[in-house]
């Protein structure tokens, strides 16, 4: 009897510690346990965050770049200069 009732619980055990780790939160889990390794450098990666953060200003503000500037907390010549370097067109933002 007691072998059986030992079994049981280290059936439940391994079942309870099963449950538990394909229930961690993905960001409890490594890259690669949750197949999220990154395939782009940190430059490339702040880069296109920088790039985002200024279209969504320049959405926001119709294209107006002071506006955007002191959105993002920056100055317009700062703003220029990206706009400037990552390409981007601020007439397409005014309609």
């Amino acid at each position: 009897y007691h072998e059986l009732l030992a079994r049981c619980i280290v059936y439940r055990i391994v079942s309870i510690c099963i449950v538990i780790r394909d229930c961690i939160e993905p960001t409890l889990q490594t890259a690669e346990e949750s197949g999220t390794i990154s395939r782009i450098s940190l430059e490339e990666s702040i880069t296109s965050y920088e790039k985002d953060l200024i279209q969504d200003a320049l959405k926001t503000t119709r294209g107006n770049r002071r506006k955007a500037a002191r959105l993002l907390g920056s100055t317009e010549r700062v703003i220029n200069y990206k706009v400037k370097k990552y390409g981007i067109d601020c007439r397409r933002f005014r309609k």
